[in-house]
């Protein structure tokens, strides 16, 4: 369970969020926790009809229900519903009931840490030990470095920005504001690019002297690496969520309030527009362009461009509204070869 920072009544928490209550007020409240796991004193939620079944052997003394679910077999007398519009945003409104959080660390520069004079380091942020700012760089008020950082030279990190331990964050690099890069991650790395060498004796490697931007309210998960640009920048955009072991290649400009989930490879210098959501797994190659709410399936390898507002699925990838047919015929395909069997030993005995 997932411990309330205070424990907090079925009334309180359903005036927070605007619920409709259907149960008692005074039950106690003391965590959240997924439906098949809850005891009593914790509340789970229930998003759709398939979790709505699991309500009546679940333990958990409330539940946040998406309004239009049918729940069967509740009982008021014993155990609180509070109806919302949407379960996983009503309990995303009350994290901070939820998450019993630290003592905000006190600003200042930890002994160990090494701070080059010509860094500028704001009297607010937070420097942990064994963090290291190179020359030029700049971090902002209330930014957190919690352990093992490393920002390299003229980067910049904004205000109330958290890097967690041992992010690395390589020269010429721009982080914004109330972004969150968690543990392992590395921003700036050379792009992957190389040449055969003209006499056949190898390959060359080109440089990539370009950096990358992160804009504001962007997070990225833990082991993501996001490589610097050969010219200009590779660019992240606002509010764009990135999941752990991410692949983002040399160039490559993604846009606002995407989703990408874990272990998506995407080569270099491709175009992402806004609100694109991208399944874990999903390899992307280079000099491609999604548009703005595509939607693009688990695993999926794409190798064309994709149109605004597409969902394409499969390796390749295609248009889903084509893709999906085929997949249901290849579940039958070893059914069909014998149909096709039987019409021709049928036609050749006539």
């Amino acid at each position: 369970m997932t411990p309330l920072a205070t424990a907090r009544t079925t009334g309180e928490i359903a005036e927070q969020v605007g619920a409709e209550l259907l149960g008692p007020s005074e039950l106690l409240i003391h965590g959240f926790d997924f439906i098949e796991r809850a005891t009593p004193g914790s509340m789970t939620f229930i998003r759709s009809e398939r979790f709505a079944d699991l309500w009546a052997s679940s333990k958990a003394s409330a539940a946040l229900v998406t309004r239009g679910v049918s729940i069967e077999g509740h009982d008021p007398a014993r155990r609180a519903l509070l109806y919302v519009d949407d379960a996983d945003l009503a309990l995303a409104q009350i994290v901070t009931l939820v998450r019993v959080d630290e003592d905000a660390p006190a600003p200042g520069i930890a002994p160990g840490a090494h701070v080059d004079p010509d860094a500028e380091v704001d009297p607010g942020a937070t420097i942990g030990p064994s963090c290291t700012i190179q020359a030029g760089a700049r971090i902002g008020a209330g930014a957190h470095l919690v352990a093992g950082v490393f920002v390299g030279r003229n980067s910049s990190i904004g205000e109330r920005t958290t890097l967690m331990p041992n992010v690395v964050v390589m020269h010429g690099c721009a982080i914004g504001n109330r972004c969150t890069i968690h543990a392992g991650s590395v921003i700036g790395a050379d792009g992957f690019g190389y040449t055969p060498a003209p006499d056949g004796s190898g390959l060359v490697k080109i440089p990539h002297p370009g950096g990358v931007q992160i804009h504001d309210d962007v997070e990225i998960g833990a082991c993501t690496c996001i490589d610097r640009a050969k010219l200009g920048d590779t660019v992240v955009g606002q509010g764009t969520k990135i999941d752990n072991h991410v692949q983002i290649g040399h160039g490559c400009r993604i846009g606002r309030h995407c989703v990408i989930c874990g272990n998506t490879g995407i080569a270099g210098s491709v175009t992402i527009g806004d609100f694109v959501q991208i399944g874990g797994g999903v390899g992307i190659a280079d000099n491609l362009t999604i548009g703005d709410g595509a939607r693009i399936g688990a695993s999926a390898g794409v190798i064309s461009d994709i149109p605004a507002g597409e969902t394409w699925v499969g390796a390749p990838a295609g248009r889903a509204r084509e893709q999906m047919p085929n997949y249901a015929a290849f579940r039958r395909l070893g059914e069909i070869a014998r149909d096709v069997k039987r019409l021709k030993e049928a036609r050749e005995q006539s």
